[in-house]
């Protein structure tokens, strides 16, 4: 009741990494104070001694933009990995569909065999149990080629849908953004933020570590080039850019639960 009666707290200063870190040294949180007008991120030590030191909000920022520019697309390379991807589309579908017909021929085929058994057990060709097993042995290899079916077409569309979708996304990575909006999309860049020695650090998640560990991520001399002079064509190393499209699309294949 005396709670109650005090007046309500304004709640807490709405600092821009409020939670977002944790220490890189002993695991406690971030914690963000203000001191001569500059915002100033320092561990809170809360575990264990701590040696790690205060650093400028702006510092930070900073990093976390670079860190997002490392995964971003500019936009002549999406474009061309989209519309590769797009080509590999109607390719696969064509296959597709050829591969589909062939697997519901097999079916029918299937269908007619169980009839002609049916028919058999009604002239008294042969014995129930004969009719049985038989017909057991031939509804379960229907209904494996059914599961196959429907599995395949699952694959052969859905992950050249979600490349796509994620190369668009990652084309908004180059736009001009507020730190808040950055923040935002760090999250679903990575996970497992830290900050240790003035510097941030994180784990790459789902299809952004894909991309990082295919080269893109600035480490490969070609990437570090185009990014030096982006007046050079994709075209310059289409075969890099292939296995990168090829890395994101077996991602997808594997995850595609991952949205």
């Amino acid at each position: 009741m005396m709670r109650k009666s005090k007046p309500h707290s304004k709640g807490l200063k709405p600092f821009l990494y409020r939670g977002f870190f944790r220490c890189g040294e002993c695991g406690c949180f971030i914690t963000t104070e203000t001191q001569k007008g500059h915002n100033y991120l320092r561990c809170t030590k809360r575990k264990n001694p701590c040696e790690q030191k205060y650093v400028r909000e702006e510092i930070i920022t900073s990093q976390v933009r670079t860190e997002i520019q490392k995964v971003s697309l500019p936009l002549d390379w999406a474009n061309w990995m989209i519309a590769e991807n797009e080509k590999d589309r109607q390719s696969e579908t064509q296959s597709s569909e050829i591969f589909s017909q062939k697997t519901k021929d097999e079916i029918s085929l299937l269908d007619s065999k169980i009839e002609k058994l049916m028919n058999a057990y009604l002239e008294s060709a042969l014995s129930l149990e004969e009719y049985r097993e038989a017909k057991s042995a031939l509804v379960g290899s229907k209904k494996l080629i059914k599961e196959k079916l429907l599995d395949f077409e699952k694959k052969s569309h859905n992950r050249f849908e979600l490349t796509e979708k994620f190369l668009k996304y990652n084309m908004e990575l180059a736009n001009d953004r507020t730190n808040e909006e950055n923040t935002h999309l760090f999250k679903k860049v990575g996970s497992n933020f830290q900050i240790k020695d003035r510097t941030v650090l994180f784990e790459p998640r789902g299809a952004w570590k894909t991309l990082l560990d295919s080269g893109f991520g600035g480490g490969n001399a070609l990437v570090s080039r185009l990014r030096r002079d982006p007046a050079l064509s994709v075209s310059s190393d289409s075969e890099f850019w292939r296995c990168v499209l090829n890395e994101v699309r077996m991602y997808f294949e594997l995850n595609p639960d991952d949205q």
